[in-house]
This record gives structure tokens, sequence and C-alpha cells, in this order.
């Protein structure tokens, strides 16, 4: 599968969203390591995490159309 983001024109947001996701992965591998640790699949807390995020966004757009 192909990086999609090989495909995007740079934008000055692009080293921020980098430097945003190494700041913040070790802290969501966590996340996902401690719910293996209980018992769950590495998928399962993947989509869940996934999902939380995907929650949050819809919040915050929300909150950007008021």
């Amino acid at each position: 599968m192909n990086n999609v983001l090989e495909f995007r024109p740079k934008s000055p947001h692009d080293e921020s969203l980098s430097d945003c996701r190494e700041a913040l992965e070790p802290a969501v591998m966590k996340i996902v390591s401690d719910a293996i640790g209980k018992g769950y699949t590495a998928a399962e807390a993947a989509m869940v995490v996934a999902d939380i995020a995907d929650d949050y966004i819809l919040m915050l757009s929300r909150q950007l159309q008021r």
C-alpha cells in the first residue's frame, strides 16, 4: 500500500503534524499495550483509540461551527 502522504503537496503544517505524532505515538502505543495486558486484542485497542479520536474530532468540528 502506498503512503497517501507521499502524494500530497507539502504544507506548513506537515512538520508540526510530524512533530505531534512523534510526541504522542509512544503514549498511544502504551495505551494499546495496556489494553492488551487487560486481555483485549491489539486490533480492538487500536480501533477503540481511533474511535475515541474520531469522536473528539467531531466534537471539535461542532465547536467550530458555532
